[in-house]
């Protein structure tokens, strides 16, 4: 039996028109029967392309302000009967039902209700329950249907039976059958994670609704293979424009939103004082990280947190990219910037550096609610991202915690949380804005990670620590941390308390006379 397949009735019910005059007109130039209703119907009309309205298909009106226009028994017998079953032949023959041979579809805009905060009756109105099930009975039957569901495969599909004389092929129809049903999928998952949030679900469903996919070069390795996916929030690193250079790997994306997420964080904190907010980051960490008064000051504060580090790595700005900031990186290596935007003139600089990546992305919202997703074997674990800032400091030791030392303390916190624990930051006020001057993270022993964030900041010329404030993730299970931290010139310690020593680890710092405050909030990041 033949896999050609000729088009002689299609079914075009489409929410997005771009495109919808040109398919119209080259069906009608190859005779096909255009059946449509609704806001489709219109459309075609006013282009002066003919179709058969649905109701004469389906013998019923238009009801319930168009709730009701596709679903009926004749459209989906005409999507469903098989055209090589005698059985079926004979039925649909019986039945009257005429075969329609090509489903046109796309959903009502969902998505585009939720970016733009629509209510929740909208929300409602807008779930798409025809337009699935058309596409899903063309796709099942895709031996003889073929089933479009993209703007994009338009040309494809016209190129395909404009050369073989209104006929596609069964390889044409198999990949449209695939995208019908991975277009349903994500639709169906989108609409499930957003009424759970809506509906307050306590039991939730991991659906991951991801409609586009690009293939990257490798994964974490080159023998591994990898591939980045969208989500419907148009939103967030995996949307960001890509302005120059290489390809991003499977490793750039991770460190570049670790350095999003980063920067975006401390854009929340950001003043009228210090509005230019930088992270630097490698391997997944930030090495360098401020908030200042100037760009060019910032990046260099956050640079110089760790300039060994920062060669290869990924920096993100909260504001757009100047010629001055350009200027300065030019002699610099790094990986990718990622920025709201680039001035002409930086771009111009940046342009003699052709493997450099750009991409321009805004700021994560501060009120976000992303729910993260890591594999384990078997299965997933699942958790809200860790957001919001610190608001508690209790004084917990002799020597009070200023309140002028809050903001500082709240930088440090924000550039702490994005550290892999066990995590210590310092961060320290300077002449230009708030900067992190040492870190450690990633060990297994907190003060292998106290050591590291000393002996860092002591390489780049921060020899007394006095006025620095040390950031721990996670509380001090023993007194050894204050002593450690008291030997090397600290004075002021900031953690989240709730060991079953902290009476013991403060009367350790009252004796030792270091400020500690207790903030009730663990920040580890595994």
């Amino acid at each position: 039996m033949s896999e050609l397949r000729k088009i002689k009735r299609a079914l075009i019910s489409v929410s997005d028109k771009k495109g919808l005059e040109r398919l119209g007109l080259g069906l009608k130039k190859l005779g096909v029967e255009i059946i449509s209703s609704g806001g489709t119907g219109a459309f075609l009309k006013d282009k002066g392309i003919d179709f058969t309205p649905v109701e004469k298909i389906t013998g019923n009106p238009e009801a319930f302000s168009g709730r009701m226009k596709t679903i009926s028994f004749q459209i989906g017998s005409s999507l469903l009967f098989r055209r090589t079953h005698s059985k079926d032949i004979m039925e649909a023959a019986e039945l009257g039902i005429e075969p329609i041979d090509l489903v046109v579809c796309n959903l009502y805009p969902f998505d585009e209700v939720v970016k733009r905060g629509g209510k929740f009756e909208e929300l409602i109105e807008n779930i798409d329950i025809g337009g699935p099930t058309m596409i899903r009975a063309a796709a099942k039957n895709h031996e003889a249907v073929c089933t479009c569901t993209n703007v994009a495969q338009y040309d494809l599909l016209l190129e395909a039976i404009e050369d073989s004389n209104g006929n596609t092929d069964l390889s044409l129809r198999k990949n449209f059958a695939m995208d019908a049903f991975r277009h349903t999928a994500a639709y169906d998952g989108m609409i499930a994670n957003v009424l759970e949030k809506e509906f307050g679900a306590e039991n939730r469903t991991l659906t991951l609704a991801a409609r586009n996919s690009s293939p990257l070069r490798y994964g974490e390795n080159p023998h591994q293979r990898g591939w980045v996916y969208q989500d419907f929030t148009k939103e967030g690193l995996a949307h960001a424009n890509p302005v120059q250079g290489k390809a991003m790997s499977y490793n750039n994306l991770l460190d570049a939103d670790a350095a999003l997420r980063c920067t975006s964080d401390l854009h929340s904190l950001c003043t009228d004082e210090y509005k230019y907010a930088v992270s630097v980051v490698k391997h997944l960490n930030p090495c360098g990280a401020s908030m200042g008064r100037d760009p060019l000051e910032a990046l260099q504060m956050a640079w110089d947190g760790d300039p060994i580090s920062a060669f290869g790595s990924i920096i993100c700005f909260n504001r757009p990219v100047n010629l001055e900031v350009a200027n300065w990186l030019s002699s610099k290596f790094v990986e990718v910037i990622i920025a709201p935007e680039f001035s002409s003139d930086a771009l111009d600089v940046f342009s003699k550096k052709k493997n450099l990546r750009l991409l321009k992305s805004h700021m994560l919202s501060p009120d976000r609610s992303e729910m993260m997703v890591r594999s384990i074997s078997g299965g997933w674990v699942v958790q809200n991202e860790d957001l919001g800032v610190d608001l508690e400091f209790q004084s917990m030791t002799e020597k009070k915690f200023s309140q002028n030392n809050i903001p500082l303390a709240q930088f440090g916190i924000y550039v702490g949380k994005h550290l892999r624990s066990n995590a210590i930051a310092l961060v320290k006020e300077m002449d230009n804005g708030l900067a992190l001057i040492g870190a450690g993270m990633g060990n297994p022993n907190r003060l292998i990670s106290l050591t590291q964030a000393t002996d860092k900041a002591n390489d780049n010329g921060h020899s007394v620590l006095e006025e620095a404030i040390l950031i721990s993730d996670a509380f001090f299970p023993f007194q050894d941390t204050v002593e450690a931290a008291h030997e090397k010139g600290i004075l002021n310690i900031v953690q989240p308390g709730g060991s079953i020593r902290d009476e013991e680890v403060v009367s350790r710092a009252n004796e030792l006379g270091v400020t500690m405050a207790f903030t009730g909030r663990r920040h580890f990041r595994h």
